[in-house]
């Protein structure tokens, strides 16, 4: 019995197989982390299902400087003021109705439709001999300003390489002479944050990760040096050891190990990198639903009406009405009714960034995805109540 939870971080998207089932004292006594120096999952566990990896990531980059070259011609045709694109759109339309009418009058009366065909096409190649020789003039600009523009690309490009060699120093020797050099070429800058800042954040995560595995006490102090050397702000640098600890949870979460020993490991990880906690909901979910079996389920009240011998295991509320879970039936009630066999929910997978469950329901084409507020439990309580066996004790 598995449902599978995703979930984005820092590095990368992960999934994993959640087993309810697995008893109650699973978490072991070990408090060493499932998270490895370069932030990858290290499984400790021999069962289980996990599929991710880290976001590639390829350094920081110069935008494109859009030319009329890339830049169709009909996107040039309407893409000016709309009078004049209006204007345009009308000489087309009519100068096609004129070139019919023209050929339709060649046809049955003679040469004088001619002149409704000429017409016509004067009248379609107006606003197409316009947009060419607007297109023409602003190529013949750009050439002008190239050899500014390519200048500028060329000094711009040294300076992006120069701090990104800067920050790759920094990671890999984290000494006084490294952070000052960063901070050298990070003041020397002229490009917007936007550019290079995605960059400085990621160098700040994984010093953060390679000071956790080796001592605890020189993580906040290594990544606050780095951060203020490569130009992270206070606030950003907080985030960025949130999307640490968060990863460090998750990865524990997906292991299926957070315990006692695990959870006093994370507090003093937190208390160490001076940041609040705000996943007690999530860990409090798995918790709900350790050691639970499809015989252990827990019973709720449903507001929706029951069959013989049917009772209510869940409720809540969606996105797109209330969702009942019973022994027999999975029901959302909304503007519109939805109803299928319990048994019939498969391949049931919670995402915790958008909170909601997805489930293959008889229609392949047409799987059920909901809103909630706890999707991991409720992804739990489905798929448990899709393993209730029914059949009389005669036949089990």
């Amino acid at each position: 019995m598995t449902f599978y939870v995703e979930k984005k971080l820092a590095l990368g998207p992960i999934s994993f197989g959640v087993s309810p089932t697995r008893r109650t004292n699973a978490p072991d006594d070990d408090a060493s982390l499932s998270t490895g120096p370069a932030g990858e999952f290290i499984r400790r566990r021999t069962e289980g299902f996990f599929f991710g990896g880290q976001d590639r990531f390829t350094g920081p980059a110069l935008p494109t400087t859009p030319t009329i070259a890339s830049k169709p011609f009909w996107e040039s045709l309407k893409g000016g003021p709309p009078g004049r694109t209006y204007g345009f759109f009308a000489l087309l339309i009519f100068g096609f109705i004129f070139v019919l009418l023209g050929l339709a009058v060649i046809g049955t009366k003679g040469p004088q439709g001619w002149v409704e065909v000429i017409l016509g096409l004067a009248m379609i190649a107006t606003p197409i001999t316009l947009t060419a020789q607007e297109r023409k003039k602003i190529r013949e600009e750009e050439e002008r300003a190239r050899a500014e523009r390519e200048a500028i690309e060329k000094r711009n490009r040294e300076m992006l390489a120069a701090y990104t060699t800067a920050l790759e120093k920094a990671r890999n020797e984290r000494n006084e002479q490294a952070f000052a050099e960063l901070e050298r070429e990070r003041k020397a800058l002229t490009l917007p944050y936007e550019i290079w800042g995605p960059a400085a954040r990621r160098t700040v995560l994984l010093i953060g990760f390679d000071e956790l595995s080796k001592d605890l006490r020189n993580v906040a102090e290594a990544m606050h040096r780095v951060g203020d050397a490569a130009g992270v702000t206070v606030a950003e640098q907080n985030d960025v050891k949130a999307d640490l600890y968060r990863t460090l949870l998750w990865h524990l979460l997906a292991d299926d190990r957070l315990g006692p020993a695990q959870v006093r490991r994370l507090a003093t990880i937190r208390e160490a990198l001076g940041i609040m906690d705000d996943t007690a909901s999530v860990v409090q979910q798995f918790q709900r639903i350790r050691g639970l079996t499809p015989q252990t389920l827990p019973r709720a009240r449903c507001t929706t009406q029951l069959g013989f011998q049917e009772y209510c295991i869940y409720e809540t509320t969606s996105d797109d009405g209330t969702l009942h879970v019973t022994n027999k039936r999975m029901i959302v009630e909304g503007k519109k009714r939805f109803e299928m066999p319990v048994a019939h929910a498969f391949d049931v997978v919670a995402n915790a960034d958008e909170s909601t469950v997805a489930v293959k329901t008889d229609n392949p084409k047409k799987p059920l995805r909901l809103r909630v507020g706890q999707p991991v439990y409720a992804a739990a309580m489905l798929d448990l109540a899709a393993k209730i066996d029914e059949r009389p004790r005669g036949f089990a």
